[in-house]
């Protein structure tokens, strides 16, 4: 499992209302929340770009990862 699977199973985990606090507090902008599952996953992507990849160089991290496997 890469990096960015397991940071994706975690946020997964997280509830709604969980995703949208942790969103709220990182300053990520809801003005289009409605609740459906593409927000959801909208603002769980920008929460992971956030928190653990801020240069969205996570492409090249998994390339080198499944590389030493």
């Amino acid at each position: 499992m890469t990096r960015t699977e397991m940071i994706d199973n975690l946020l997964a985990s997280y509830t709604a209302r969980e995703v949208r606090s942790l969103a709220d507090r990182l300053g990520v902008d809801l003005y289009d929340d409605d609740g459906s599952h593409a927000d959801m996953l909208f603002l769980t992507d920008r929460i992971g770009d956030i928190l653990f990849d801020p240069a969205v160089s996570y492409i090249e991290f998994n390339k080198l990862a499944e590389m030493e496997q």
